[in-house]
């Protein structure tokens, strides 16, 4: 594997930290993980998705941010890869695992971590175009909707990101980062406004308005591109019948040996 494309910086977190302090470093960070910490050894991995999951649960709705912990929300027992395995085995990893991130380990050592992120680096010379490798019928909500319910939906088809859309018309996207910042800011307000009720909060409150969005005939390259310059996980294909790339659908051409 490329070392170049590993990361080397591991920003930590204790455990017992709340998941409003979490956020704060990954927004301040412009990360979307964290590795948590005991004492100084690991023992897991808290994601954006994982915050998303813990602040939208209904049966605590009326907790703030700063009630739900790392220990409570990360991904316990990380895996890892050893630094000498191919870009195909790291995509394979991470698909089998359903994980978006891999600690590095060089002679038993951590040294790194890597990310879909990083992989899909590796393709963005790649001249495929996109009609090769993008998802058709992608899950599509309407702005009205909940929040609680198309997290629901997400964790049930197992996706990280929906498109909005309004009467046939695509009007934005929503992710799990969206999910974990909007309902961090609703954790903040509770006190204010102790009335307010998670179950209430809608799509259009929280999503991603106006989205880039690619024709299949791109590249995959120049989709890559746009993904890395605008830090997103996903773009809308404008097609006959609309479509979306991912880093997921990247990831899957790598371990498939399609891609680079």
């Amino acid at each position: 594997m490329d070392e170049s494309i590993i990361s080397k910086e591991l920003v930590t977190i204790d455990k017992d930290s709340n998941l409003h302090a979490a956020l704060e470093i990954m927004q301040k960070r412009r990360i979307s993980r964290l590795i948590a910490t005991e004492n100084g050894k690991i023992v897991g991995i808290l994601a954006e998705e994982d915050i998303a999951n813990s602040l939208a649960t209904g049966r605590e709705r009326k907790l703030k941010a700063e009630h739900f912990y790392v220990s409570g929300s990360m991904t316990k027992d990380p895996v890892s890869i050893d630094a000498a395995s191919s870009i195909k085995d790291a995509a394979k990893l991470m698909l089998d695992k359903k994980f978006s991130s891999l600690l590095v380990k060089k002679d038993g050592l951590l040294t790194g971590i890597i990310t879909k992120t990083d992989l899909i680096k590796t393709l963005r010379g790649s001249k495929k175009e996109i009609k090769e490798f993008y998802t058709q019928d992608p899950v599509t909500v309407r702005p009205d909707e909940t929040i609680v319910s198309v997290r629901k939906l997400m964790l049930g088809r197992n996706i990280h990101r929906v498109l909005v859309v309004d009467k046939g018309v695509l009007v934005g996207m929503l992710t799990e980062r969206d999910l974990a910042r909007g309902l961090n800011t609703f954790r903040k307000a509770i006190d204010k406004y102790p009335q307010a009720d998670i179950k209430r909060l809608t799509v259009n409150l929280v999503m991603h308005p106006g989205p880039v969005t690619i024709t299949p005939n791109e590249s995959i390259g120049k989709a890559v591109g746009i993904m890395l310059e605008k830090k997103i996980s996903g773009l809308p294909v404008d097609a006959v019948n609309m479509g979306i790339i991912t880093k997921t659908d990247l990831i899957r051409g790598i371990a498939e040996g399609k891609l680079p």
